[in-house]
């Protein structure tokens, strides 16, 4: 009798132990195919939609050619996307929702204005943060958990600044300034510091603000100048715009802009021609990953990349992937340490090694010339 009492007590042990044990495993393999969670902040919606709609397909492009080839350290790479409203309360809104969704990381944004707005928040939870375009020298200060794919605004201006001086023999220039926007602002500095340090002479610099569409009274200012150059760092539409009410007025200017003159043929049409633009990219880039980068694009969409920031995005969920692969974990922490140790990084936009700052070293400019209806690579320059 007492026997089969033990016999039934051990029984009863045995099978708890098992349930505990199969519960435990379940849970085990429950966290071993936990996805890692990319939070992605951009505007989807707002003034910066059109110019950051490319860099959010070329993020979904590059995660989904990551779950292809079976993800990161064997997890699917789940991307969520938050809209920032084009705003700098949106960024701040989106990255809270972020922090709150658990992310791994965060991409984006891709405006200096956003980026600045919620870089605090994600260096406060310990989120590592990878901008592709935002250039705005005092993005990455806010701590080191903020990264960039994109070259600076101080090299950016100074780049432009010298080309107009040495290879165009321009000697007198007007800016062209968006108010609204810290992009503007910041390269309008550094241009126009360069370029009388240079040698040469800023005659003007004419404020808009940035959702402005009629440049008229700043426009006869620059006319009346005749100026050998007339620099435009604006986006898309503003620079666009102002572009093509200025050769309907008869200026004959070369006009310059930077990295977010993103598809302004669109808006400007033939007003562009003869025109120079800083970039992070073009088609005719001679590095592996870009070559890639060109047929995949192609085989998933069905079209060639016609945006010239978006392939930045791209870089930065790759430089992250990286991270991720050299950590073999989903410590932020950990991530954080790789990808401040990211070493010959060959990316579609060139090779990528950060700095203490979490800044591309030695990331080249490309200097485009808009020629007979599109953008011609005409040559790179050095930091």
């Amino acid at each position: 009798m007492h026997g089969n009492v033990s016999l039934h007590i051990i029984q009863k042990i045995v099978f708890a132990s098992l349930a505990l044990f199969l519960i435990m495993l379940t849970d085990d393999l429950a966290y071993a195919v936990q996805p890692i969670r990319i939070g992605a902040i951009f505007s989807k919606s707002g003034i910066a939609a059109t110019h950051n709609e490319p860099l959010i397909v070329m993020t979904q492009l590059a995660v989904d050619e990551l779950n292809q080839k079976g993800g990161i350290i064997g997890r699917k790479v789940e991307l969520i996307i938050y809209d920032n409203q084009s705003t700098a309360i949106g960024s701040v809104i989106a990255a809270q929702k972020a922090i709150k969704d658990d992310v791994t990381a965060v991409i984006g944004a891709h405006w200096s204005s956003h980026s600045l707005a919620m870089a605090p928040l994600l260096q406060e939870a310990g989120i590592p943060m990878i901008s592709p375009g935002s250039t705005n020298p005092a993005v990455t200060l806010v701590g080191n958990y903020i990264f960039r794919a994109c070259f600076l605004d101080s090299f950016q201006g100074q780049a432009m600044a010298k080309f107009a001086y040495e290879s165009l023999g321009a000697r007198t220039a007007v800016v062209m300034q968006n108010i609204n926007e810290t992009y503007s602002i910041t390269l309008t500095e550094f241009f126009s510091k360069a370029f009388t340090g240079n040698g040469g002479r800023i005659l003007a610099n004419n404020d808009y603000r940035g959702k402005a569409v009629d440049f008229t009274e700043i426009l006869k200012s620059a006319k009346a100048l005749q100026p050998d150059v007339i620099y435009v760092p604006g986006y898309t539409i503003d620079s666009g715009l102002l572009i093509k009410q200025a050769v309907a007025m008869g200026i004959r200017s070369t006009f310059l802009g930077g990295d977010a003159w993103d598809e302004i043929d669109k808006v400007a049409g033939n007003a562009l021609e003869g025109s120079y633009q800083s970039a992070p990219w073009h088609p005719g880039v001679p590095f592996k990953k870009s070559v890639h980068l060109k047929e995949v694009y192609r085989r998933h969409l069905n079209k060639d990349i016609e945006n010239y920031s978006a392939p930045l995005a791209y870089d930065a969920v790759m430089l992250l992937a990286d991270a991720i692969r050299r950590c073999a974990c989903m410590d932020k922490s950990k991530i954080r340490d790789q990808l401040a140790a990211t070493s010959n990084f060959e990316g579609a936009t060139g090779l990528i090694n950060f700095d203490r700052n979490g800044d591309p070293q030695h990331k080249e400019i490309i200097i485009l010339k808009y020629e007979n209806g599109a953008f011609q690579y005409l040559k790179s320059i050095q930091p």
